[in-house]
Order: C-alpha cells, then structure tokens, then sequence
C-alpha cells in the first residue's frame, strides 16, 4: 500500500480490516505489536476478538497476551485477566508463553495478589532465559522488578530494572523501555529523589513520543505530577494530572492513580470538597477493577477528608482500611489513622498509629510518609517544639526538597515555641506557593495548628467548601438541625447587598410555595441556635432579621467571598496603575481565592451567577499576577500562577506560549519540552494551528 504507515491508527485498521479473519488477523497483530498496544481502543480490540476467537471461545495465545496487555495499560485488570485466562497456551513457544507469564504477573501485581506474581514472574523468567530472547527476557525481568518491590527488596528491585532496561533496549522494545523508565521515576518517588524520578520520566516522555501510546503518556505524566507536588509546585503538579486524567478519559481508561492523585493535590492545597471527590471517584474504580495499590491510599486520603464533618465515619474507614491486604504496605493507612484519631481527641491511640507508621516507612524507606509519621508522633504525644522528631521530620523535607511540607513544619513549630511572628510568616509563605488555610476540614498537621482566632467572633467560609467558624473553631457538620438554616446562611454571605428581603429569602428556600413565613421563622431560630448554641447573645447579634429583611451583622460576621472581592480591587487597581507594591498586593488577593463558590455544595441557581463572578475576578488577579512576573526581575516566580491558568482553562494558548519562552530563557529545555508537547496536544484537539517549536523556543 503506497504511503502506508502502520503507526498511524488509521491505516493501521486499514490493514486489519483488509485482513482474513483468524490466523491471518493474528498475524498481523503480532507483527505490529507496538502499534496495536499503542494506538488501538478497546472497541477495536474487542472487534479484533471476535475474529480471532477459536471454535471452543479462547483466543489463539498471541493475540490473548498483546490484547490483556492492552487492557492492563488502560487499567482495566479484570478484561485483562479475562483475555489471559482464555488464551490457548497450548500451541504457544516459549518466547510467546514468556511474554503471557510476564504480563499476567504485572496483572497480578497491581491487584496485589503476592502468590500469583510470584509464580508467573518465575514461569516467565525460566522460558525467557531458556529462549534467551532479548524481548522475552524484559517482559520476564520487569515482573521481577514488580514482585521484589512487594517483597520491598530495593536492591534486587534496582537489579531487576538494570537487566530489564538492558534487554528492552537489545530488542528496540520502546513499550517497555518508557514503562521501565516511568517504574524507575516511581522507585525514585517513593523514595523522595525527585530530580532522578523526573530525569526518568522525561527520557520516558521522549520514547514515547515514538509509540505514540496514550496510556503511558498519561502514566508518566501521573507520576511526574507526583514528582513536581514532591517538590512543592503544585499548581504544575496539578496540570499534569489533569492532563494525565484528560488522556485516560480520552481512552475510555477507568485509571483509578489519575483520581487518588488529583485527590493528593486538593488535600495538599487544602481543597476539601475537591480532594474528597476525588479520593472516593479513586477508591469506586479501584475496587471495581480490583486495584490494590491505589485503593488504600485513596481510602486513606478520604478518610482523612471526612473528619471535620463525620468524625466518628472517618476514623471507622481509617480502621478498616488497615484490615485489607496491601502487598505494598499499609503505610498511607497508619498515616491516616493516626491523623483521623488525633483529631476525634483520642491521642494514645493516634500516637501509636504514628509510631507504627514509622517503623513500616523506615524499613520502606518512604521518606515521606516518615516525615509526616514523626510530625504526627510529636502532636499526639503533647507537642514539644524541642523534640528531636520535628527536627528531623524538618531535614527531611528539606533534604527531599518539598517546600510545602517544609513550611508546614515551620508553623509547627513556630505553633508550639508560641512564635506569633514566625508562624504568620511560615503561612504566607505556605500562601504563595499555593496552600489555602482552609485546610480545616483535613487531618493532618494544618488542622493540629489551624489559624489563631480572627477578629470577628464568626466567619463564613463559601470560597471552597462551606464552613462556619465560630471564635476560631469550625462549626461541627452535627451542630446543623436543619439544611434550610445552613441554606439561609449561605444565601445571606454570598447575597450582593446589605440586605435580602423575608419574601425573596422564602422563594429561594422554597420555590414557588406559599404561606412560608412561619417556616422562615423556625429556619432563622435554628440558624441563630447553630451560631450560639450556649445562647450567649441576643438573637440579633450574628442574624439580623426585621418584619421585612433578613441579613447578617458584618461587624460581628466576616465572610471570606467580600474580603477576596475588596482585596482583588485594590489589587487590580494598583496593576493597571503600575505601582509598585502589585505584585505584593496581588498575592494577597491571590491567596484569598480558596477557590469555587460553594465548592462539592449542590446550591440552586441563585449562587451560579456569583460563582461565575468570583471565578471571572479570581482569574483576572492570577492572570494580571502571573504576567507581572513573567515581566520582572525574577520570571520564574510566575511558572505556578502560569500553570494555575492552565489549570482552569487547557485550552489557554497565550498561557502556554508565555511558558515555554519563559522556560527556555531560563535554559529549563526539558520542562519547555514538556509544556510544548502538552499545549500541542491540547491545539490539536480542538483542531486550532499549532506553532511550530522554532517559532516559540527563538521567539524573543
């Protein structure tokens, strides 16, 4: 066929449609493996099956192993399992049959299943090595790579991997090669050296370029997401697991990382609704494709999420995630548990999930989870800024280089010596890298030393997720009777004025009903009631309510939303203005904007024009922010506010063009690579032009 690129998915199904049905359509599959794994869906491959399929319903073993191989990649382990199961290994040669043993075992793996790895990765390395093919033997080294890092043999891990890499490269297997160099940044996570993980995957990036394989593209963006929120820049981190989770979606790929991941970064940024959503999105797919290493720690991080509104849930999933099997440990579990425990007030019991979390993460060399595990250690047993734990938890992060953690041990510890003055600087500095102090709702060390009283004794949180603080302390999710004195409550604080009338408030509440005035009225005692429950005030003093209006006293009432709408105009005005202090001013504001309106809430339509315009306006100071930067002294400040824009809008060209000629000029060529290809990918979606990278990278 003239012209024909088997590379291309088009003409690749060409040349399978133009195939015979059976022996010949397996042919073809095999001789273009690559292509095949690369670039087609699981429909084509299920079209593919029932063309091959043999006359007692198993699937000649070529074809079974490249297809469950497939399904692996997207995350779907029991088709995969289905397709291995079914294969007729009996007219199999041992290169073939090593290839089916191999992949089985990496099955087996990320389902947790030590035996059934064990086994295949034996049968497969004995066939490969008796073979002595170079492409058997990868596949039959990369699942012993996967079994010794159950067993948490780091050593023969490494090995295993050296061997692996050796002969994919001998073969010009360049599947295996990418997955080799994403496993290896994965060891390299685990162990908290970002630099090599993110070496790894940009060589990986690269190979795959020439695969073309969507899977693993996503896969080695996941864990470069994970590897920029290791070193704190989480906005970018951000960005590439949203991407990563775009390309699976693209797929059809139910990939249960992208979400536990996603769930990490809103944890980390203190997005409660955002991490929970995501966290329990990663734990229903994880078990439904029976993903043992992503359904614990998503439990985790869940479990984590729900303390603030259901203490009592939160530390009963804690608890029953430490009962499943976990091949890989229960690290993330003990972590959780011992954070959930502390703060239900139980500290004995969160002291010891700490000290066991320590112990496994030591013997893992999990430098992460150790730093959080003595964090944890030293609240729960008192919190002593002297003790010699913090210090070392601090070494870690610094030693790791996560600039978020690190400065979340300086507010510990400025907490605990009583420093005022050194924690308000250890939290604006948390502020600018993106960390939001609405972390309440979160178990972890911000909730241990959440932020001092405010001056007004309540403040109502909407910019996230919905909170009520009351002289400093969150209002329990428990203290609420009713949902319609919440609702009255989030109407009043985002209502645009000083006061709404009892009518409007009544329609918005019940829509379209009569005779509601009473209702109201019952509603506003049980608001008065959740606000004071020790009725120390009269009832007008948070909720002010005449014959005609309703509105909340805002000289004992901060709301967040107005305080962001008052700082973002002062900020813009001094931009446009070019004073100096706009940047400061402009971080600020920044910070503020804790994010969407009444986040995870699922309000009525009278918050969506608000929404709307909060977002319009919390966009214009990070764009105006970012761009202020690119023009100053020091342009590589503005790489998180130019990632946070891409974040919101994937599509933003401008945005991605200001990146890569920032991160040239700055001689950072891989990660300008890598925003290129990610800003082309993006353009060719919505089929825009594309501008070639000589035109960007020699731009001035």
């Amino acid at each position: 066929m003239a012209g024909f690129r088997p590379e291309v998915r088009s003409d690749l199904l060409v040349l399978l449609a133009e195939a015979a049905d059976g022996p010949e359509l397996v042919e073809v599959v095999v001789a273009h493996t690559t292509a095949a794994v690369s670039r087609l869906s699981t429909r084509d491959w299920a079209g593919l099956a029932d063309r091959v399929r043999l006359p007692d319903g198993r699937y000649p073993g070529e074809f079974a192993w490249r297809c469950g191989y497939t399904h692996h990649h997207l995350g779907m382990y029991s088709r995969a399992i289905h397709f291995y199961e079914q294969a007729d290994a009996d007219h199999l040669d041992d290169r073939e049959l090593a290839h089916l043993y191999a992949c089985q075992a990496g099955t087996a793996w990320k389902r947790g299943d030590v035996e059934a790895c064990e086994k295949y990765t034996e049968q497969a390395l004995a066939l490969a090595e008796a073979t002595g093919d170079p492409g058997a033997l990868a596949f039959a080294w990369l699942s012993r790579a996967l079994q010794t890092a159950m067993e948490g043999d780091r050593h023969a891990n490494a090995q295993a991997y050296v061997l692996c890499l050796e002969y994919a490269e001998a073969s010009g297997d360049l599947l295996t090669q990418a997955r080799v160099h994403n496993n290896l940044a994965s060891s390299h996570l685990e162990e908290a050296r970002y630099a090599q993980a993110i070496e790894h995957l940009q060589t990986g990036l690269l190979l795959n370029e020439a695969t073309g394989h969507l899977s693993m593209q996503a896969l080695l963006r996941i864990n470069m997401a994970e590897a920029l929120h290791g070193i704190g820049r989480l906005d970018e981190a951000l960005l590439e697991a949203e991407a990563a989770r775009a390309i699976w979606l693209s797929v059809q790929s139910p990939m249960a990382d992208a979400w536990q991941l996603l769930g990490t970064l809103q944890s980390s940024r203190g997005n409660v609704a955002q991490a929970a959503l995501a966290f329990e999105e990663a734990a229903r797919l994880a078990e439904e494709e029976g993903d043992a290493q992503s359904l614990i720690p998503s439990l985790a991080g869940l479990a984590v999420c729900r303390v603030a509104d259901d203490p009592a849930a939160a530390r009963q999933l804690a608890v029953d995630t430490l009962e499943l099997p976990a091949a890989m440990g229960h690290v993330p579990a003990y972590v959780a548990a011992g954070w959930v425990h502390l703060h239900s007030g139980d500290r004995p019991q969160a002291l010891s999930y700490g000290e066991r979390a320590v112990r496994e993460a030591g013997r893992r060399r999990d430098l992460v989870r150790l730093a959080e595990a003595l964090e944890l250690c030293v609240l729960a047993a008192g919190g002593d800024h002297r003790d010699p734990r913090l210090a070392e938890a601090a070494s870690i992060w610094e030693s790791i280089g996560n600039t978020v953690r690190a400065r979340v041990n300086d507010v510990i510890v400025a907490r605990l010596s009583g420093s005022l003055l050194g924690e308000e600087v250890a939290r604006q500095r948390l502020r600018a890298l993106g960390v939001h102090d609405d972390a309440w709702g979160i178990a972890g060390p911000l909730l241990a030393v959440r932020p001092r009283e405010r001056t007004a004794a309540l403040h109502v949180h909407v910019l996230g997720t919905f909170v009520v603080y009351r002289d400093g302390t969150p209002v329990p999710g428990n203290a609420w009777t009713s949902r319609k004195a919440r609702d009255i409550l989030k109407i009043l604080a985002v209502h645009d004025g000083p006061a709404i009338s009892r009518d409007a408030l009544a329609e918005l509440l019940w829509p379209g009903e009569t005779g509601t005035g009473s209702r109201l009225s019952v509603a506003l005692s049980q608001l008065r009631s959740a606000l004071d429950p020790d009725r120390e005030h009269d009832s007008s003093h948070f909720v002010v309510a005449d014959r005609a209006t309703v509105r909340l006293d805002t000289e004992r009432v901060s709301i967040d939303a107005v305080e962001f709408r008052q700082a973002a105009r002062e900020a813009l005005d001094a931009a446009r203005a070019g004073r100096p202090d706009a940047v400061a001013l402009l971080e600020a504001a920044a910070a503020r904007h804790t994010g969407r309106l009444l986040d995870g809430d699922t309000y009525a339509d009278w918050a969506a024009t608000a929404a709307e315009q909060l977002s319009l306006v919390g966009h214009e100071v990070i764009r105006a922010l970012a761009f202020a930067l690119v023009r100053g002294e020091d342009p590589q400040r503005a790489l998180p506010w130019l990632a946070r824009l891409l974040v919101e809008d994937p599509y933003d060209e401008p945005t991605y063009q200001a990146t890569v000629r920032l991160l040239v000029g700055e001689r950072r060529h891989g990660e300008a690579r890598r925003y290129y290809r990610a800003y082309a990918l993006r353009m060719q979606e919505i089929d825009a032009p594309v501008t070639t990278w000589d035109e960007l990278a020699g731009s001035d």
